[in-house]
């Protein structure tokens, strides 16, 4: 064989190895590789997705987890329900006002001789305010000397009166508008009577319970210092503050020195009950408007679905919310 023969034969050796060689290198390394990835991550996903849908098996004698409702946890602390009395008071303050009022006209032409009255003096139909006369009986009254006014009262008596100023119905007398020796024309207002006084004001710490009307007060001026009586006529409870109400209380026992526009101090009566049943009212929580307790139960008949509820028991799960609650009834982390 010659040398250029041999030569031929080793390149086309060559190139036979060199084919296989190419078609097994780098691409199908490259796929294969890329084809590990995804396998590799798959079991990890799948135990996460199980974890999140299982509960972690719990060893023997490892303390019990505690349960949550809407964030708040539940201490597996069992407490019993007490048996006591509460009473509820709530501190008020606020504004006396006139309500209901009504004006005494005078009644003709004259002229105010006495006022016999005061502000905020508590009057009724009997009680006089002021004496009027008419014009002409001022105008003769003036030219006799003070000496002898007695006597020409008495001679013309059946002639010209004094006319005594009552109010129509029982009140406080907000304003007087005149004073004696005072000309008036008839029409024109002489006093106002308030039929009613009502403090408007509102409790002036948190009222976890529901009022109502005609629960029952009691105000005192805050620098006299002197009491009334008070009704709850109506209330409204104050925006963004579930505690706190407007508070309309109307003064039962009117008498004179009940201001109005001045400031009163009090507290409201809002309930008591005796050999009740009382819990921590931390340890209820509302939903829906309602209120709810972890109670005992005493149960009777069950299937795998259903439980018979045959009465409540004296025992409730605590729940131990660390939320703080502020004054407004909102709470905060």
């Amino acid at each position: 064989m010659t040398r250029k023969t041999l030569k031929g034969l080793c390149a086309a050796a060559a190139l036979l190895l060199a084919v296989p060689a190419f078609s097994a290198g780098p691409a199908p390394a490259a796929k294969k590789h890329a084809a590990v990835k995804p396998a590799a991550v798959k079991p990890a996903a799948a135990k996460q997705e199980a974890a999140e849908q299982e509960p972690a098996a719990q060893e023997p004698g490892e303390p019990v987890k505690k349960a949550s409702l809407s964030g708040r946890a539940l201490t597996p602390v069992e407490k019993e329900i007490k048996i006591g009395s509460i009473e509820v008071y709530t501190p008020v303050n606020g504004i006396t006002t006139a309500q209901e009022t009504y004006d005494i006209l005078s009644p003709f032409d004259g002229r105010v001789e006495e006022v016999q009255t005061e502000l905020f003096a508590f009057v009724t139909p009997e009680s006089v305010l002021g004496r009027l006369v008419s014009t002409e009986m001022a105008a003769l009254l003036d030219s006799t000397s003070e000496g002898n006014k007695r006597q020409t009262e008495r001679r013309w008596q059946d002639v010209y009166k004094y006319y005594e100023v009552k109010p129509l119905e029982q009140g406080v007398v907000t304003n007087i508008y005149t004073s004696p020796k005072t000309q008036v024309y008839k029409g024109d207002r002489l006093f106002t009577v308030a039929k009613k006084v009502i403090m408007i004001g509102k409790n002036t710490k948190p009222l976890y319970s529901i009022l109502a009307r005609e629960m029952t007060a009691d105000i005192k001026h805050y620098r006299t210092a002197e009491e009334f009586k008070a009704r709850l006529n109506n209330f409204i409870p104050l925006k963004d503050s579930i505690y706190y109400n407007r508070l309309w209380l109307e003064v039962l026992d009117l008498r004179t020195g009940i201001r109005i526009g001045e400031q009163f101090d009090g507290s409201l009566f809002v309930g008591s009950n005796s050999n009740t049943r009382l819990v921590p009212r931390k340890s209820l929580f509302e939903f829906n408007g309602r209120k709810y307790l972890f109670m005992e139960v005493e149960t009777g008949l069950m299937t795998e679905e259903e439980a018979e509820i045959l009465r409540p028991g004296s025992h409730f799960l605590e729940i131990n919310n660390p939320a703080k609650e502020t004054e407004d009834g909102k709470t905060t982390k």
